[in-house]
């Protein structure tokens, strides 16, 4: 909940969800502000501070990071940030959190310890109520003017996946509700729409072994290795 204090001294009480807006923001302020708990970002002179996200929100967007993570991981591909509001500096008073993004080997370089400077080569955002139109709208458009390779935008509500794959100047939308969604950036990256959708999402280590074709592993326990001596 977010305490607002007027000038006449009344609190206001938000409950959330909310997205909240400062004109005539400064990259200072955005600094002093924005941090591991609060996540907050900066669109040309505007702070945009957002409600804490919701738990349905939190567990599509741990499940995403772990498939992209453990993928570029594997084939060791890059970095994959997010978790802790990791923002990127785009331009002067442009600084973006997306839910997700990843950083390829050849532009780790311009990671530094707080932020990303400049253009991702993927970012993930996961719709919510108080984000939807800030993120189709606003944020959707500023990757595009940013160049970035690929961008994929979460739908629960309406259940599909937008991906917007960049081709050379212009972009070309894909919508999928069900069935491989495939990334141009991950080289053997992709993943089922319809997993997103799930009320119980499906196991991440069987979704990973699925991505990277090697099938399910019998794992054994100590019991059962006990047992069988």
């Amino acid at each position: 909940m977010l305490e607002m204090v007027l000038r006449s001294h009344q609190t206001v009480k938000l409950d959330p969800p909310y997205l909240l807006r400062k004109y005539g923001a400064t990259e200072e302020e955005f600094d002093q502000i924005s941090n591991e708990d609060i996540k907050a970002e900066l669109l040309d002179g505007e702070l945009i501070v957002h409600s804490a996200a919701s738990l349905r929100h939190d567990n599509l967007c741990t499940f995403l990071s772990f498939l992209v993570r453990a993928y570029a991981d594997r084939r060791q591909l890059g970095m994959v940030y997010g978790a802790n509001n990791a923002a990127m500096r785009l331009a002067s008073h442009r600084k973006l959190a997306p839910d997700l993004m990843f950083i390829s080997v050849k532009r780790l370089s311009r990671t530094t310890g707080k932020e990303v400077e400049g253009v991702p080569d993927l970012v993930i955002e996961v719709l919510s109520e108080s984000t939807r139109r800030y993120d189709l709208e606003e944020k959707r458009q500023i990757y595009r003017q940013a160049g970035i390779d690929e961008i994929w935008l979460v739908d629960e509500d309406r259940r599909h996946l937008i991906v917007d794959y960049r081709q050379k100047r212009s972009y070309r939308a894909q919508v999928k509700g069900r069935g491989r969604v495939i990334s141009q950036v991950l080289p053997g990256f992709w993943l089922d729409a319809a997993w997103l959708w799930k009320a119980q999402l499906p196991e991440t280590l069987t979704c990973l072994q699925k991505i990277l074709g090697t099938g399910k592993t019998k794992l054994t326990t100590k019991a059962q290795s006990t047992s069988s001596r």
